[in-house]
């Protein structure tokens, strides 16, 4: 038999939500994530839960843009204008 969900949390940092809505998270959580005062945190949702993450800088982001190269995967057919032309005809 599974475990109850109101037991998931059992050997898990917890925190409580308080009136307005906020959380603080707790220190080895934040120790964790690397985390410091003033950083920006993302929730993702994974079905029904959500998962808790140090946001990316822009700089970080656009280091990983920059860094992409695709690879071709076979050779490259050549197309002659006329069929590129029937492409755009509906």
């Amino acid at each position: 038999m599974g475990c109850p969900i109101y037991c998931r949390g059992i050997n898990m940092p917890t925190a409580i939500l308080d009136d307005r809505g906020r959380i603080v998270l707790p220190k080895e959580l934040t120790e964790e994530l690397g985390a410091s005062p003033g950083d920006v945190v993302v929730f993702e949702k994974k079905g029904k839960d959500f998962v808790v993450a140090k946001a990316r800088s822009k700089k970080d982001q656009l280091e990983e843009i920059m860094d992409w190269n695709p690879q071709r995967r076979g050779k490259i057919e050549a197309t002659s204008p006329k069929s590129m032309k029937g492409i755009w005809k509906t």
